[in-house]
């Protein structure tokens, strides 16, 4: 069974005044430990398809995808980079916690995605974004330094969404080879004293802990930030790695860690 949450868009409108507009037409929410994000218990329409959903009030998404905006936890001074941001889920969640303050690079590779990130950005009223359509690999010619980077990095869990095949090893070395190489590109992006998070949707430990145990074997200028387990009512656990956090099902698979940059 697939749990279906909505996080309310706090820069558009109160949490309350949504959940009440959407009871009062017969969907059935229930709180979580978020004061901004409902689970829909019952609804007799798609969520995805209200004049609120329109309005660009909330969006839908699991709440294991809400974790690494919170803990990468954004200020409204922060110049912030997303990795890979298409379909924008945690772009505009990060612009929500930084009050479409500050500035956010979205970065996205497949140009086809872009037209999601775009419509959301722009649903959901965001002031504060830069979009660009580039391999972020590339961002490092362009002298910039971030002070909080979040990579969600593509994992073989998006193939599992893809319900017409099945992952192989090779999807997993192919993920994984590629996280590494995004990760190790985030750390450059980085100021010195600045955060950059980590998560997969995929359950596979090549592509979570392999890839963390990679980085800090690799480098010396980054440290593990360990993470705390504020997250009521969703079934979380550490990961392989101590600091690093898992959310494991009935909630959608999800790993997540916190890394600094210690020295330029």
């Amino acid at each position: 069974m697939n749990l279906q949450y909505i996080r309310v868009n706090t820069l558009k409108i109160n949490p309350e005044t949504l959940k009440n507009r959407l009871e009062n037409k017969g969907v059935m929410l229930k709180e979580t430990f978020l004061p901004y994000a409902f689970e829909v218990l019952e609804s007799p329409f798609s969520v995805g398809a209200t004049p609120e959903y329109l309005f660009g009030y909330y969006f839908v998404q699991s709440i294991s995808s809400m974790i690494p905006p919170i803990v990468l936890n954004p200020s409204k001074d922060d110049l912030v980079l997303d990795m890979c941001a298409a379909p924008g889920g945690k772009t505009t969640h990060l612009a929500q916690l930084m009050n479409n303050e500050g500035a956010i690079i979205a970065v996205e590779i497949k140009s086809s995605r872009m037209k999601s990130l775009k419509a959301n950005i722009n649903r959901m009223g965001i002031a504060n974004v830069i979009m660009l359509n580039m391999n972020v690999l590339h961002l490092k010619e362009k002298d910039l330094k971030f002070d909080k980077i979040l990579l969600d990095a593509p994992c073989s869990g998006n193939v599992i969404k893809d319900k017409s095949r099945s992952v192989t090893k090779e999807d997993i070395i192919y993920c994984s080879n590629r996280q590494k190489e995004l990760i190790d590109a985030g750390i450059d992006l980085l100021k010195e004293g600045g955060v950059l998070v980590y998560s997969t949707c995929s359950a596979e430990e090549e592509e979570n802990e392999g890839v963390i145990e990679y980085i800090l074997n690799k480098r010396d200028d980054v440290e593990l930030l360990p993470i705390e387990n504020n997250f009521k009512g969703i079934n979380v656990i550490e990961g392989g790695i101590e600091g690093t956090l898992r959310v494991i099902p009935p909630n959608e698979p999800f790993f997540i860690a916190k890394l600094m940059k210690i020295k330029d």
